[in-house]
């Protein structure tokens, strides 16, 4: 059966099976994003195709193909995403699940966003206003997880409570895969050209920070603490580095 909900966090029997939710927004996007994912009129905006193309530099179907081919959607599971996504992301996921797309966004308008795209093609999807860095899932409740252009719109700190609470949901075997940024090893035009670097980090505060992380590492950090080990199991680079795709297999 196709069914469409909002879920938003209930009073429960076993809380401390879960975190509780924190009310509103959190501070960063508040702060530095509000203006990209709150606002009606810039959701409308950016929500269209080549308006968020245009802004990865023609790299939006590239990113979205390989994440669905490290996702293989066939045997992806239960499968939960991390935030909405502008464009088409999030509706080709749900068109090629075999059973209703988990997507959580701490913003409503996001929320209504993907509600609107996935009842259009006639799809189902699980929504759930709730923040990345304190997820209302049990331990091991997901087959597959997708972090999908994220982590570097958060603080560090808020980064690693994000990854943390992804592995945590993951059953063991399960497959966490980030699209994102490459690291900055200076060897893209982008990275070397300063004008252009001070512009991107501008745009996206957070960006220069997560540039110079070694993102493997950190997700093995982040699995120890949440009592998981996490290992790279893919990666493929695109546009020439500036862009990857990574898939981890959580045990």
């Amino acid at each position: 059966m196709n069914y469409l909900e909002i879920r938003r966090p209930q009073p429960l029997a076993r809380a401390s099976a879960l975190k509780a939710s924190p009310a509103g927004l959190p501070d960063y996007l508040e702060r530095h994003y509000a203006w990209a994912y709150v606002w009606p009129i810039s959701v409308w905006f950016f929500d269209h195709q080549p308006i968020i193309n245009a802004i990865l530099f023609g790299n939006y179907r590239r990113i979205m193909r390989a994440t669905i081919r490290f996702m293989d959607l066939a045997n992806a599971g239960k499968t939960l995403q991390v935030a909405g996504v502008y464009g088409e992301l999030t509706p080709t996921l749900a068109q090629g699940l075999p059973e209703p797309l988990h997507l959580i966004d701490a913003a409503p308008i996001q929320l209504e966003a993907a509600r609107r795209k996935v009842e259009a093609i006639g799809r189902a999807v699980r929504l759930a206003r709730m923040h990345a860095e304190a997820l209302q899932y049990e331990s091991g409740s997901f087959d597959t997880v997708l972090l999908f252009l994220l982590l570097h719109e958060m603080p560090p700190m808020a980064r690693r409570a994000a990854l943390r609470e992804a592995v945590r949901v993951l059953k063991p075997g399960g497959r966490l895969v980030i699209a994102e940024y490459g690291e900055n090893k200076g060897r893209h035009l982008f990275h070397r050209f300063a004008p252009m670097r001070a512009i991107l980090t501008w745009a996206e505060p957070f960006l220069g920070g997560f540039w110079c992380e070694n993102l493997s590492h950190v997700l093995a950090e982040c699995g120890a603490m949440a009592g998981r080990k996490v290992a790279l199991d893919a990666q493929v680079d695109l546009f020439g580095g500036f862009y990857r795709v990574a898939r981890y297999r959580a045990s």
